[in-house]
């Protein structure tokens, strides 16, 4: 049996590197840094907890870059007392969980424009079904998992910061961080994503501010249960609801940065590196047909 090699088409060493350069352009490239957002969190009742958060709170994570199981469970996050000066817990993703989503579905990553939610045990169990393609990514079911706090998403270990993650009405920054943990309860410094509400911002929350800006954190406080959502896209656009959206974009603005921008390029089609190819190699052909013809052209009498 004869294997096609598409550089075989090219005989110079030139010509091999500007269809390899081709290739590797046709192809998304996965980047080392952890790309993550908060899109939404709900303030809930509050109340009962379960595994250390709230049964009826949940936080609702996008992907900005492709992201293996162990780039996730290297980061940590939580969220902060109702004053936003110190953070009152700190949780992690678990690997394990992860890795078997990974397993299930096929794929090595999640995908950019990939929701995963973390929440309480009185919104339904996990949810760890796993398809994104190129041809689903206006399916929410297919491009998001839901994580139960105490299994796929734990308390962590250390003790530095040890508190509940039951989200605050009155004021709260939901954050995450690439320290694992921090190093104290108000070390900031490895911050690389939150969004928040507080009338009154404290120490936390303006360091936010001063990271991310302003409208990362929204002016308010709410006497009943809210979701705080992005309406907006890596451009943070935030807005309060008696509406939850888990697991699913916020509004059409949101939706079409999350399936347009980041799912759709997150998924190549299989022919796209292909079609580049036979493209370099017609072009590469014609040019050749054209000096042959050139050379054996008979001078006119």
């Amino acid at each position: 049996m004869t294997v096609f090699n598409p550089f075989s088409c090219f005989s110079s060493p030139q010509s091999r590197a500007v269809a390899l350069t081709a290739l590797l352009c046709a192809v998304p490239a996965v980047g080392g840094a952890v790309g993550i957002m908060v899109n939404e969190y709900r303030a809930g009742t509050g109340g009962s907890t379960t595994a250390k958060m709230a049964t009826d709170d949940f936080i609702e994570f996008v992907l900005t870059e492709n992201a293996t199981s162990a780039d996730l469970a290297s980061l940590t996050f939580g969220d902060t007392t109702h004053n936003t000066k110190t953070m009152i817990s700190v949780f992690q993703f678990d690997k394990p969980t992860l890795d078997g989503v990974l397993a299930a579905s096929g794929q090595t990553s999640f995908l950019a424009g990939t929701i995963i939610v973390v929440k309480g045990s009185g919104l339904g169990g996990q949810n760890l079904s796993y398809d994104p393609q190129v041809s689903n990514v206006g399916n929410a079911d297919a491009w998001s998992i839901e994580l139960v706090a105490g299994l796929g998403a734990t308390d962590h270990a250390e003790t530095v910061i040890d508190g509940v993650l039951d989200i605050d009405r009155r004021g709260t920054v939901v954050w995450v961080s690439t320290d694992n943990p921090p190093s104290s309860n108000i070390d900031t410094s490895g911050f690389i994503a939150a969004i928040g509400h507080d009338d009154n911002p404290g120490a936390i929350a303006n360091a936010v501010i001063a990271q991310f800006g302003a409208g990362s954190i929204l002016n308010a406080a709410f006497p009943t249960a809210r979701s705080v959502q992005n309406t907006g896209t890596d451009a943070v656009a935030l807005t309060a609801s008696t509406t939850s959206t888990m697991g699913a974009s916020n509004n059409a603005t949101n939706q079409a940065w999350i399936e347009n921008s980041l799912r759709a390029a997150a998924v190549p089609e299989p022919s796209r590196a292909m079609l580049s190819l036979i493209a370099i190699t017609l072009a590469v052909a014609h040019r050749r047909r054209s000096r042959v013809n050139g050379r054996c052209k008979m001078p006119s009498s």
